[in-house]
This record gives C-alpha cells, sequence and structure tokens, in this order.
C-alpha cells in the first residue's frame, strides 16, 4: 500500500495542474473575477523566486499588516467632515484636502506613545512571523527618514523619530522578518504622480497652485523620488520584504527599474505582484520574473488551490488605517481565524492589519483579536505552521485541510461541526491508523472505506472557532 507521504505529495503536485476550471461554452457565463479565470493553471513562478521564499517565507504563514501615518491621527474625519468610504488611508482624497492642508496634519502626528519593542511582542506573542508597514503610502508621506523628500517623520512632524528604523531593529532583534510597503506609483503630495480615482478628487484640488494646462511627467516622478526612496529603504534598512501597491500606468519596464533596486541591493528580499498587477487582475506569465508572489485582492481568500504561492491582505476591520468615524466595523473573531485557516489550506500566508492610534498606540481591538488568533495558534499552531496546503481534491464543505511537511499527518479544521456526530472526508488515498483531537490528544473513533474517512465525533465542538482532528497515516 501506498505510504502517506508518496500518497498527499503526489497529490499537492497535481494540484499544480488542476486548478483552472473549463471556462463555459457562453463566454458571457465567464466570471473574470474568479480565481479560475485569472490564474492559468500553467502559471509557474522562476527557480531564484522559489528559491528566495524557500529561506522563509513559505514557512512563515502569518504576519502582521501595518498601515500608520498622517492619516492615523484624522481617524476617518476632517474638519468635521466624515469620511464616507470604508479606508481611512485615503482621507487626503476622499475629504478632498490640499497638500497644503495635509502638510499641516503632518505637523499634528507627534505618535509619542509608540514604542517598537512593544509593538513586536504583541505580533510575536500571538504567532505572526513577519511584519509589513506602510513605509510610504498613496500620501506620499515617509515614515522614514529621507532625503529624498522632506515630507518625512523626521523633517516633517514633531515626532522627529525614523519609525522604519526602530521597527526593523525590533524585528529583527526578536526574530521577525520586516517588511516595508511602498505606493511606487500614487504619491498625492506630488503632481507628477498619476491620481488613481479622479472621482474622490483630483490633482487640481490636491495641487490648487499649478499652473494651468500642468501636464504630469510620471517618469520624472519615478527618476526623482520613487526609485530613489526605494533605493533607500534597501541601501539603509534591513528589508526582507517590499509590498508595492496600486500600479498604476506601472509598464514591464518601469516596474523592471524597481525590480532591479531591490536585487542590487537585497538580492534575497521578497517582492510581491501588486508592483506591476492589481490584486484582482488576471495574472500573466511575462510579468512573473518582476515578483515573488501574488497579493491576492484586499481582505480576498482564495476559494480555490492557486499555481503560485500567495499572500491575502486581511484588515481586523473594514478600513486599514486606523478609523473611530464614519462606515467601518471589526471583524468576529471566528471571521479572523477561519479566514487564516482557508488562506494557509489554500495554500499562502495571511497578512492581518492593524491600523495603530495617531498617539503610536496598537489599536486595542486589534489587540484583543490578535490575543484570539494568538489563543487558537498555540493550540493548534501544528496545523498551520510548517504545512503544506489542503491535499485533498476539494474543500470540504465542514471546512479545511492542510498537511504535514511529510505528508504523513493531514489536519481537519472543521469549522462547521456536523449534527449529526459523523463526518465524512472523501479523497484518502492511505490506511488511516490513528486520530486524535489535536486540542487534548482524545483519540477519535473512525473507520475507513476504501477512499472515504468516517470520524464519529462528539456532541459539540472543543473549541467554538475551529476543532481540529490530527490524522496519521
Amino acid at each position: 500500500m501506498k505510504t502517506m507521504l508518496l500518497s498527499l505529495s503526489a497529490l499537492l503536485a497535481a494540484s499544480l495542474s488542476v486548478v483552472a476550471a473549463q471556462e463555459s461554452s457562453n463566454p458571457q457565463a465567464v466570471d473574470k473575477n474568479s480565481f479560475e479565470f485569472r490564474f492559468d493553471d500553467d502559471l509557474r513562478q522562476t527557480p531564484d523566486s522559489i528559491a528566495r521564499k524557500e529561506k522563509w517565507f513559505y514557512e512563515a504563514k502569518f504576519g502582521a499588516f501595518i498601515h500608520f501615518g498622517v492619516y492615523s491621527v484624522l481617524e476617518g474625519a476632517y474638519q468635521g467632515k466624515v469620511q464616507r468610504p470604508r479606508y481611512a488611508e485615503w482621507i487626503w482624497a476622499d475629504a478632498k484636502i490640499s497638500a497644503a492642508e495635509y502638510r499641516e496634519v503632518a505637523m499634528t502626528f507627534n505618535p509619542v506613545e509608540f514604542d517598537a519593542q512593544q509593538w513586536v511582542k504583541i505580533f510575536k506573542d500571538n504567532g505572526m512571523k513577519y511584519v509589513v508597514i506602510t513605509a510610504k503610502h498613496h500620501d506620499g508621506f515617509a515614515l522614514f527618514d529621507s532625503a529624498v523628500s522632506d515630507f518625512n517623520m523626521v523633517d516633517a512632524t514633531p515626532f522627529k523619530r525614523d519609525i522604519i528604523k526602530e521597527l526593523s531593529e525590533a524585528c529583527h532583534r526578536n526574530g521577525l522578518k520586516f517588511g516595508v510597503y511602498y505606493s511606487q506609483a500614487q504619491d498625492w503630495y506630488d503632481p507628477n504622480a498619476p491620481v488613481m480615482s479622479p472621482r474622490r478628487t483630483r490633482r487640481s484640488v490636491m495641487h490648487p497652485d499649478l499652473p494651468k494646462g500642468f501636464k504630469p511627467d510620471f517618469d520624472k516622478y519615478l527618476k526623482e523620488k520613487s526609485l530613489p526612496q526605494v533605493e533607500e529603504l534597501m541601501r539603509n534598512y534591513e528589508i526582507d520584504l517590499v509590498w508595492f501597491d496600486t500600479p498604476i500606468d506601472m509598464t514591464f519596464e518601469r516596474a523592471k527599474l524597481f525590480t532591479d533596486v531591490v536585487r542590487k541591493h537585497r538580492p534575497d528580499c521578497v517582492i510581491n505582484s501588486r508592483l506591476i498587477q492589481q490584486g484582482r487582475n488576471n495574472v500573466l506569465a511575462e510579468n512573473l520574473e518582476l515578483f515573488d508572489y501574488i497579493s491576492v485582492g484586499d481582505k480576498e481568500v482564495p476559494t480555490t488551490k492557486l499555481p503560485l504561492y500567495f499572500e491575502s491582505p486581511d484588515s481586523v476591520s473594514t478600513s486599514y488605517g486606523y478609523k473611530t468615524y464614519g462606515n467601518h466595523q471589526y471583524h468576529t473573531e471566528v471571521e479572523m481565524i477561519q479566514r487564516l485557516v482557508h488562506t494557509v489550506c489554500s495554500g499562502g500566508n495571511y497578512l492581518l492589519n492593524n491600523g495603530p492610534m495617531g498617539n503610536g498606540k496598537i489599536d486595542p481591538e486589534a489587540v484583543r483579536l490578535y490575543g484570539v488568533i494568538g489563543d487558537w495558534l498555540k493550540v493548534n499552531g501544528e496545523s498551520i505552521f510548517d504545512t503544506h496546503r489542503n491535499p485533498l481534491p476539494e474543500r470540504p464543505e465542514w471546512g479545511d485541510c492542510s498537511v504535514s511537511k511529510d505528508g504523513k499527518t493531514l489536519y481537519l479544521h472543521i469549522l462547521e461541526w456536523p449534527e449529526s456526530g459523523t463526518l465524512s472526508i472523501d479523497g484518502v488515498e492511505s490506511q488511516a491508523t490513528a486520530a486524535s483531537f489535536l486540542a487534548n490528544g482524545e483519540n477519535v473513533e473512525f473507520v475507513q472505506d476504501g477512499k472515504t474517512l468516517k470520524l464519529n465525533l462528539p456532541a459539540k465542538p472543543l473549541n467554538q472557532y475551529d476543532t481540529v482532528v490530527k490524522v496519521a497515516f
């Protein structure tokens, strides 16, 4: 009889070529937002990209995303006007603020309670393996000491400290990898950069003093600010990952300039796909040499296994920046844990964002939600870390599955407890030898009929979010 190692490894390999569904004979029926449409089944990352991810990214599984900047002090409202869209970090555009007014807001950004060591302790205690923070978001404000532009944390605020330097050092001191988000194309502070959404604001609103007939020069912006700042980050800080975003007007040639700068100074640094591709766009094979992994859409968890390794950028609330006014809400504990599980079981990393408050402290509700996830991981982390994605042909209706790296242990994530007390797992190739609850080690009764494994479960789950059963082969 085949061993579980061989059979599950074969399933893992086979699954790389079966993710694309057959398109309907009716072109109108094709969902162009579906993962099957966006990811051709023959997509493959380059060997050097795979080697970079093997150094740490594949193993990380769970990271902290941080949206922190001038917008953090506004909390979703400006001069009494509440921001209607959900993302607080877009308030400059949403509230139609001018550059001069926004610079005045920056002068009030003084996060005196920021403590990099405390931030890192929260992340590490709750199972996170890496941190990615907004070194520069679309507002053009840099959290680091930049010689390229004085619109930065040291020169334009009373705080006068380099957030990127302090957090980078704290992460590496505590064994976490460190990454920076950098908005390479959008930069509302520089009139030469493109504006993504003219419905929200216009260049003439952000920069009312521009001469009539002003024509932006995108390549001038890239040459004089964006590329030099990325080079500053790569040269002056220990960066393990760079997270680009909103690639407006980014051609292959322009994107390659950024890839080359990163590779020049940090050859092992991992690059995400939003350097050149939006999160929900069709993935093009010719772009694969420019980045190392796929960033799917905001808050998007794949519904199927993908041919490329990916990361899901989620957030504890409907906003990424800290927000107390207007349209926003926090997600529930069960949403957070189940989205983590589905992301890892689909073959990716889960990057969970919080927006720190303007005073520099982590949002208390984010700390609480991180703690719930951390408590669950302390008991069930074996089913997340050091695992591969679901080796079964399909995601089960009752939850999801992961498999140990050696292929000998299958982890069943039971997200919907069966009222019947019986759970069926189809597509199991080898004979199970034992089953037990991961939380307490108690045995679970089971029978196996061919490729179908049936478990007899108690009336209630051991965990209200996800009870994990460990099956040995």
